[in-house]
């Protein structure tokens, strides 16, 4: 062997052996770097890069888990849901490993429909392995595009999603401890899905202001439930959750750079106009990074809460100063509907309104009537008044009628996604006083309460089509319980 070949064998010798002494190392590193992070904030905004610079890429909520896939400083890339990848800050989340995640799979469910059929695979013409009743304990270990993996006893295999309802899980309970108990849907339209991802299923679509009950999270999504009892999933980030749509009243922003003022919360919606750095607004609520401001023509837009600085103002409790707007429905020309014995709707809305307005003037309210008479009232002069009044409340009064006389009770609605815990304490202290059929809160789409800039709601107090209930309404009883509802409402709204 000649000299020059000796020195490469020992070259060659002395690189392996100090790879067998680094690569350790080297492979524990990375394996440090493979596991999971969970997100210990309300909400997270993940990133296409590892920096506030880049440009958002979505949303997480609070207890999501994400595989890590590499960690640039204090950023970890993350794997999403639909399968792309993004960016998330490690001061928002907490790590773990996979070991840890798996260890919290499987949760309990049982089977809903009479008798359910278990195949192979996830798929409706794979083989059979075995049938389970209704009502039986099953425990699912993991799902796939709206199949979900479940065994029981002796039988094991792939069941159809929608005929498994799982126990609330984990996330569920810690959104229950922090009132998160409902989203609020943010889109126009909204599919909701079998199985957390957008490649799945459609078992149901739902509009702009439907307010969904949460029963869980999975990676961004939320499991939520509909009035009907349909089980689904939902995209988080075309949601606001509920604990999110807080009041501002008697706040006001200072902007510190200039923006763009939107029609929607989402940066992607038409806009209204521009504004400049210093430009101060009102402040009519703020959800999930957004600030709904009232401008100087009365109307509302949306900014980004990142282009403001919130300033409170000390919020006065009670009943007392607040200015509150009644609404008496239809008036002169507009009989609304008429009752099965005569009764036009728009006495009996103005007899309850101007009953309600002594009992709020007493309690030292500066109460407004949009009308205090039998006269014909333009519903954008209905919506003015309130506006420009800058009202702390706006309720609107209305009597229903439908073609099923046998049709009875009361119904609350909103439309704004931060009115509906205003709806919801009205409607409670109505159920509580009146003791008719509680229809629920629901959302509409009614002129006074949708252009409304400010807390705004609509009641349904009854039916006059309903013969029975007709005469209940045109009773003082009715009527001084009626407006002890609607009053005590608004009492526990403002405390």
């Amino acid at each position: 062997m000649r000299g020059g070949d000796v020195k490469k064998l020992f070259f060659r010798l002395f690189f392996l052996v100090l790879f067998f002494l680094i690569a350790p190392g080297v492979i524990h590193a990375g394996a440090e770097e493979a596991g999971t992070v969970t997100v210990t904030h309300a909400a997270v905004y993940i990133r296409s890069g590892p920096g506030v610079s880049y440009p958002i890429a979505g949303k997480a909520a609070e207890n999501d888990t994400y595989t890590v896939l590499q960690k640039d400083g204090d950023w970890f890339q993350i794997r999403l849901p639909q399968g792309n990848t993004g960016w998330i800050a490690g001061w928002l989340v907490e790590t773990g490993t996979p070991s840890a995640k798996q260890s919290k799979q499987g949760k309990q469910g049982k089977i809903t429909a009479d008798r359910l059929r278990i195949r192979k695979a996830p798929d409706q013409s794979a083989a059979i392995v075995g049938t389970l009743e209704k009502n039986a304990v099953v425990t699912v270990t993991r799902a796939e595009g709206g199949w979900v993996y479940i065994e029981s006893g002796n039988v094991s295999g792939w069941a159809d999603s929608q005929y498994v309802q799982t126990e609330k899980n984990k996330n569920a309970g810690k959104m229950a401890e922090n009132n998160v108990s409902a989203a609020i849907v943010a889109a126009t339209s909204l599919n909701i899905r079998r199985s957390p991802s957008l490649q799945s299923g459609t078992v149901a679509t739902v509009t702009y202001g439907t307010r969904l009950e949460i029963t869980g999270t999975d990676h961004g999504w939320y499991e939520v439930e509909l009035e009907d009892g349909t089980h689904g999933w939902v995209a988080g980030f075309y949601v606001t959750r509920e604990s999110q749509a807080k009041r501002s009243s008697e706040a006001e922003v200072t902007l510190h750079s200039g923006t763009n003022l939107y029609k929607r919360p989402q940066s992607g919606s038409d806009t209204v106009g521009t504004a400049k750095a210093g430009d101060r607004f009102p402040v009519v609520s703020e959800m999930d990074g957004w600030y709904k401001i009232r401008l100087e023509s009365g109307t509302s837009a949306y900014i980004s809460a990142k282009a403001a600085q919130k300033s409170d103002t000390a919020v006065k409790k009670g009943i007392k100063g607040k200015t509150i707007v009644l609404d008496p429905g239809h008036g002169g020309t507009d009989n609304g509907t008429t009752g099965a014995y005569g009764t036009l709707e728009k006495l009996v809305t103005l007899k309850t309104a101007n009953a309600l307005y002594e009992k709020l003037k007493k309690a030292g309210a500066r109460v407004i009537l949009t009308r205090n008479s039998d006269t014909y009232v333009s519903l954008s002069e209905r919506t003015a008044i309130s506006n420009t009044n800058h009202a702390d409340a706006f309720v609107s009064i209305h009597f229903d009628s439908a073609e099923d006389s046998h049709t009875r009770g009361h119904t609350t609605y909103y439309y704004h996604a931060q009115d509906y815990d205003f709806a919801r304490l009205v409607n409670n202290q109505i159920t509580s006083r009146l003791g008719t059929v509680d229809r629920g809160v629901k959302f509409g789409d009614f002129h006074v309460i949708r252009e409304n800039t400010q807390p705004a709601i609509l009641l349904e107090l009854g039916y006059l089509s309903s013969p029975a209930e007709e005469k209940h309404i045109v009773e003082k009883s009715f009527q001084t319980k009626a407006v002890a509802g609607i009053y005590n409402g608004l009492k526990a709204y403002f405390q």
